[in-house]
């Protein structure tokens, strides 16, 4: 698992056209025409627009949710967005002072956002279903498990280390009895 990513909240959302860090590709940004027609087909596939017909658009289809990638590099987004639709990735993760520093607020209950794949591509529409904050050295098996990983240690070290270079880039310190912000989400429509 190379899942070296802030949650779906919008810190950190991995897009760009530039090299990321050791000259890899960062992923492709998603075209705004792509964007719309994932989330009109979304929306009716979701069943999220049941009394649209009756008695027109509710606030929840209303605004188009955020998109973003997980990983850093074209090829680890597209394995995370293939490890997501196949329902072996549930959670995400992000160290809790990053939203701090973005003056971003922390994710909640029934967000929704669009994961795209490494080349841009939107692949599911994702719905938080439990979001909360442990001390990094707390989090536990379940976690990784939620997450892709094979086991807690590689789950450690892959997340440590990707919190300190965000945090060199940032502007936090790292710190292993700090928040993680743990995201819990379920697929409402991969298309």
């Amino acid at each position: 698992m190379a899942e070296l990513e802030p949650g779906g909240s919008g810190v950190g959302d991995a897009f760009g056209e530039q090299p990321a860090p050791g000259g890899m590709d960062a992923p492709l940004a998603p075209a705004e025409a792509d964007l719309e027609a994932f989330w009109t087909h979304a929306i009716i596939a979701g069943r999220l627009n049941p009394i649209d017909a009756v008695g027109g658009q509710t606030d929840l289809v209303s605004l188009r949710p955020g998109a973003f990638a997980f990983g850093e590099t074209r090829s680890a987004a597209n394995e995370l967005a293939e490890l997501v639709i196949a329902g072996r990735k549930t959670a995400t993760s992000s160290y809790s002072a990053a939203y701090g520093t973005e003056g971003e607020s922390f994710p909640g209950v029934d967000d929704m956002w669009i994961l795209c794949d490494g080349e841009g591509r939107p692949r599911a529409l994702l719905r938080n279903t439990e979001v909360k904050v442990v001390p990094f050295n707390e989090v536990g098996q379940d976690v990784a498990r939620a997450e892709g990983a094979a086991d807690l240690p590689a789950w450690r070290a892959e997340h440590e280390q990707f919190f300190q270079s965000e945090g060199a880039e940032l502007g936090y310190d790292f710190d292993p009895a700090g928040g993680v912000v743990i995201e819990f989400f379920t697929v409402l429509y991969a298309g």
